[in-house]
């Protein structure tokens, strides 16, 4: 049964993958600049901020829960660590309170959903609005830009021929591949969502996954929140909006069953390329940015409802 369900998992991310190889025979043909080098380089960058976001969101999303407080757990975090560097705190310290900041808001989500059992969508909705409150707070209306040069290099910086935020992504996904694919706690993940009751008989720590797993989606929030900010020169309120409707986009056409118990870390990673190389077609081709969140919308919806179709047939 184990090897039918690691099957299955397997060719679900495999569909992704074809996905992924399609998408790029026709966007060759649509643009011949899509293959070019600085082309793909600037793919691979502009999805590197949305790919760490998703890759937290989905195990949050394998347990059948959900976290819609994340783009705003990165821009609190981005405006906070631009507040403190601009009053001359070090990097380095800058760097660790921002991602203590974005942990301990994902273990409150935690907390709301596994002790608490508040439905993760109401959970994280509030939450969202928490922060996103607290964030105006901070700001009052300001734009925070010229941050010291040895900070943004984390963001627009290079390791050799490639840029520094392609690296740390590539990172963070091999974490979460072996995070999930590895280790006992993404094995109980995979149980937790498939099914929460038998999970409980099983003397799996269904409440611990559940404020761990919130957790670990609110520190790579503020990760990402810390490269953005990097990458941008500045911080501001409304810099990850754009990511909200992304993340989970980019998370359900991986394989990742909003059900929860399917899917994983590699197949988000060809969710995020997906999305990114649609979103760069778009504007090889000249069609407008107001027709993006409208793809997204179309993309989701439809994913969502093969993987609806699939479980019930299941």
């Amino acid at each position: 049964m184990r090897d039918n369900y690691i099957l299955k998992n397997s060719l679900k991310q495999l569909f992704s993958l074809f996905g992924l190889i399609a998408i790029i025979i026709i966007s060759s043909i649509l643009s011949p600049r899509f293959l070019k080098i600085e082309n793909l380089i600037t793919i691979l960058r502009q999805s590197s901020i949305l790919l760490i976001l998703s890759l937290g969101l989905t195990g949050v999303v394998l347990t059948g829960g959900i976290d819609l407080s994340i783009s705003a757990i990165a821009a609190f975090v981005g405006c906070t660590i631009a507040q403190l560097l601009k009053s001359g705190m070090s990097i380095p310290l800058v760097f660790g309170i921002g991602l203590i900041v974005g942990g301990v808001i994902g273990i409150f989500n935690g907390i709301l959903v596994g002790k608490l059992k508040m439905p993760p969508f109401v959970a994280t909705y509030g939450m969202m609005m928490v922060v996103n409150g607290l964030s105006l707070i901070m700001m009052q209306g300001a734009v925070i830009y010229g941050l010291p040069k040895k900070f943004t290099w984390l963001g627009v910086g290079y390791m050799g021929s490639i840029p520094i935020p392609v690296v740390l992504a590539f990172l963070v996904s091999l974490f979460f591949i072996i995070l999930f694919r590895k280790t006992v706690f993404g094995a109980e993940l995979y149980i937790l969502g498939a099914n929460k009751t038998a999970a409980r008989y099983s003397s799996i720590p269904v409440d611990k996954n559940l404020i761990l797993i919130y957790g670990i989606s609110g520190l790579t929030a503020g990760f990402a929140g810390i490269i953005l900010t990097a990458r941008l020169d500045a911080a501001e309120v409304a810099m990850t909006d754009v990511f909200g409707l992304q993340t989970v986009a980019a998370v359900v056409i991986g394989g990742t069953s909003l059900l929860g118990g399917e899917g994983g870390a590699f197949g988000t990673v060809i969710g995020a390329l997906i999305l990114t190389i649609v979103v760069n077609i778009m504007n090889l081709t000249g069609i407008s940015s107001f027709f993006q969140p409208i793809v997204m919308g179309v993309v989701i919806i439809f994913t969502v409802f093969i993987d609806v179709v699939s479980k019930r047939r299941q």
